[in-house]
């Protein structure tokens, strides 16, 4: 996995901590969604269409799963 993989399979799983159950703080989340948009935001255009998908459509769970080979 490419270091910006990682860096965005880490950021997924951090906001989705921070959704819960039970839910973060709302700063926590707030942090977590802006890393994630961010680093959507600077995707190169090598992404995988269907990853760019889950991303632009916040389906992080989906997001997840894919860049963790399921």
């Amino acid at each position: 996995m490419s270091d910006g993989r990682a860096e965005l399979t880490q950021a997924l799983e951090t906001l989705l901590r921070a959704i819960g159950p039970p839910p973060g703080p709302p700063a926590e989340l707030q942090a977590a969604l802006r890393h994630v948009d961010g680093l959507t935001q600077s995707l190169g255009p090598d992404t995988p269409p269907q990853l760019r998908h889950f991303l632009q459509r916040r389906s992080y769970v989906k997001a997840l799963e894919y860049l963790q080979g399921g």
